[in-house]
């Protein structure tokens, strides 16, 4: 491929394109993940404050084919009237990449950088977050920091094969699984444990409001992990899941004598599973209800055909936590651009 030009699609223009041009270009991207999904992305985007505008980057070739296109909005300050350019729907997506049959083209991705560099130039505050570090943008993003200045950080990611091989774990983990499992069955002889995942769309509504209150305790009192829930978030939430259905969304939830205790948001694409929000009362702490839950997911998704249970960004003790499972490591790039420093 040899020239690709971009073009800025923005406000009512970027979201004709994602109503009208998306869906095909999802289709045609195997790689893309539901973070890249029309519904996802055409739901946040109704709910960007008004301070923002939804873009969209439309990479064509030269007889106008769209060639790979990257939602993105742009964040005015009404203070400063500063700009910064983000990824459409981050912090909450933990994968941001083109969409497109040439999404992972270097050419595209080096117009699409280029693009990016151009914005820092005329001034706006550039957050490329949660770049997958081997892909095309991804490689680009890292060597345009080296070559700028540009903050770098990358993010440790997981991803569970389906199903899990227990047999072939380490020794300590294999213990630490059999050690679970024997708490759980002496439990079982007095209590009622029930697994449970939403099949329909009300049920999956009901489940986000009993998994947001849990995710609020749990976290109360502590600074929240990058694109957790908030309060003031819980309608936007609800109306993005509202859209996108009990067909590409759900919740995973355990409940001891119908008290959840833990739960979990899951989004899906094909035979991938996407884990996101996990919650777990604190109260229940020694049952380690997560580790609990997520035995019984392992178990259902590898039994309705899954492969992969992604678990996306892995930060602290979720690195250990994560291990327990034979985990897949990858990692993604963010990218933040120094032009406010020299507006400074």
């Amino acid at each position: 491929m040899t020239t690709v030009s971009v073009r800025e699609h923005v406000g009512p223009d970027a979201m004709d394109l994602l109503a009208t041009q998306w869906g095909s270009l999802y289709t045609e991207d195997d790689l893309a993940t539901p973070y890249q999904s029309p519904l996802w992305l055409t739901a946040w985007a109704r709910h960007l404050p008004f301070t923002a505008t939804p873009i969209v980057l439309a990479a064509t070739s030269p007889t106008g084919r769209i060639l790979a296109a990257l939602a993105l909005a742009r964040h005015t300050d009404t203070g400063t009237g500063r700009t910064r350019i983000l990824p459409l729907s981050a912090p909450h997506a933990e994968c941001v990449r083109p969409v497109g049959p040439h999404a992972d083209d270097p050419t595209v991705a080096r117009a699409f950088a280029f693009h990016l560099l151009l914005a820092d130039d005329i001034g706006a505050d550039v957050v490329m977050t949660d770049v997958p570090a081997t892909s095309a943008l991804g490689e680009f993003l890292t060597l345009l920091c080296k070559d700028t200045g540009w903050d770098c950080t990358t993010t440790a990611c997981a991803a569970i094969p389906l199903p899990v091989p227990y047999d072939s774990l380490p020794p300590s983990a294999q213990r630490q699984h059999a050690r679970r499992r024997r708490t759980w069955t002496r439990l079982a002889d007095t209590r009622t444990i029930t697994y449970s995942r939403t099949r329909h769309t009300q049920d999956l509504l009901e489940g986000f409001d009993v998994l947001c209150r849990l995710h609020q305790r749990q976290w109360e009192g502590h600074t929240p992990l990058p694109g957790s829930l908030r309060t003031a978030e819980h309608e936007q939430w609800r109306s993005v899941l509202r859209e996108l259905g009990a067909a590409h969304a759900c919740i995973a939830s355990l409940a001891v004598d119908d008290t959840v205790i833990a739960a979990q948001l899951l989004l899906t694409r094909g035979t991938r599973c996407y884990s996101l929000i996990p919650a777990m009362n604190a109260a229940h702490r020694h049952l380690a209800p997560g580790h609990a839950l997520l035995r019984h997911l392992i178990e259902d998704l590898a039994g309705e055909g899954f492969h992969t249970l992604d678990l996306g960004r892995t930060t602290g003790p979720q690195e250990s936590y994560k291990r327990n499972y034979g985990p897949r490591w990858t990692s993604t790039v963010s990218a933040l651009s120094t032009s406010h420093e020299a507006a400074a």
